[in-house]
């Protein structure tokens, strides 16, 4: 191993064990990259919840390398092959409890191995270390969509990128990738069954809104509904709309986007609710557009979201009256990942929550806010600075 790679191994490790993250995907990600830079790859281990919950409580990942091969599976048979038993026991793992904010934190660490490291040049053959991006992805399903086959696709992405160590993944990746597309596509019978309700729903309420966008081969790909309570709750109580895509329960693992309000008992209404198969601006602006269009043009007065690019550009095509504010509650989760050592200080996350939440005027909020940075001298932190 380089200097350089010492360097950045060191760096890996100091930020694995003093560094927060707000997700499994970025907590898996961070060991992962601690993983291939050392030269071992990551599977995925036990998850503990909370009690009575579905809530992930703490989450444990191992090397790859974890474990004993099971004997029994081994004689099963009169195969006349066996496969290679690539395990040796190895306890090297990581251990992040999560908690109740959502926040991960590394609370176990063993960094021994008792195997050698796969070596510089090997190291993008690690199953971990190996993915389809969105750009490769999309260029695959464009050559299949042309009717190429897979297999010069893929040599065909190999000979632009300069090698089978720059593109990212294997063959056998780019037939999973392809195979989980087609999977994710609606099928259908289920397709068809939902126009049927949907027409349904048209038959019985007459103020009943549906609409949906198709992809470049003609199936369905996204669709938004509303009924007529949903257009006589937001008439009354419009002016300000929740839009979350936080959730992906559903059998085409497609995104659940509600639009949400309050009404004047303080209870949750639903304005309407789309799934989507992506979080592409052109997929947002048709969305914004076709909610628009579902409730006569009228526009929220501030609407609410995550921190996303895409949906931040979409509201400002279809939404130009609308104010866009981020959601508190995203903004919450990922404070810990960007404060650094003002996690530390009581007195600072005493102010930053009197900031969040108890501000009830503008101008206590400028107050308390410049007070906080001043005492802390945190004039400079990039991260504070982008919500001034």
């Amino acid at each position: 191993m380089t200097s350089s790679e010492d360097i950045r191994v060191e760096e890996l490790e100091k930020r694995l064990l003093n560094g927060f993250v707000n997700s499994e995907e970025e907590a898996y990600k961070l060991y992962c990259d601690y993983a291939h830079a050392m030269g071992f790859s990551v599977r995925k281990a036990k998850q503990y919840y909370f009690t009575g919950s579905r809530k992930i409580r703490s989450k444990k990942y191992v090397c790859w390398k974890e474990g004993v091969k099971d004997e029994k599976e081994s004689n099963h048979g009169n195969a006349s092959h066996e496969r290679l038993n690539s395990r040796t026991d190895c306890s090297a793992m990581v251990w992040f409890t999560i908690d109740k904010d959502g926040v991960y934190r590394v609370t176990k660490f063993v960094k021994d191995h008792n195997h050698e490291m796969a070596k510089h040049d090997e190291r993008h053959l690690l199953r971990s270390a190996r993915s389809v991006s969105k750009a490769s992805g999309g260029v695959l399903e464009s050559m299949i969509n042309a009717r190429i086959p897979l297999v010069n696709a893929f040599e065909y992405m190999v000979d632009e990128s300069g090698g089978r160590e720059n593109i990212g993944f294997i063959k056998k990746d780019a037939y999973n990738y392809v195979h989980e597309l087609r999977a994710s596509k609606i099928e259908a019978g289920d397709c068809q069954s939902l126009l049927t309700y949907f027409k349904n729903k048209t038959n019985e309420d007459g103020f009943f809104y549906w609409d949906s966008q198709l992809d470049n081969e003609g199936r369905m790909a996204n669709f938004f509904w509303r009924d007529s309570r949903s257009k006589i709750d937001f008439d009354y109580f419009g002016d300000v709309v929740s839009f979350d895509t936080t959730y992906r329960t559903n059998k085409y693992n497609l995104i659940c986007a509600p639009f949400v309000g309050v009404n004047h008992h303080w209870q949750t209404i639903m304005f309407g609710c789309a799934f989507l198969s992506g979080e592409t601006e052109i997929t947002f602006e048709w969305l914004f557009k076709t909610f628009l269009e579902s409730m006569g043009n009228k526009q929220p007065k501030t609407i609410f979201t995550n921190q996303d690019q895409a949906m931040s550009n979409a509201i400002k095509n279809a939404f130009p009256e609308s104010r866009h504010r981020l959601c508190q509650w995203h903004i919450a989760k990922k404070t810990p990942t960007y404060l650094g050592a003002l996690n530390s200080s009581r007195t600072f996350q005493n102010s930053f929550h009197r900031c969040m939440s108890e501000c009830e005027t503008e101008e206590e909020f400028e107050v308390t806010w410049w007070k906080m940075i001043n005492e802390h001298d945190a004039q400079e932190h990039s991260w504070l600075k982008d919500y001034v």
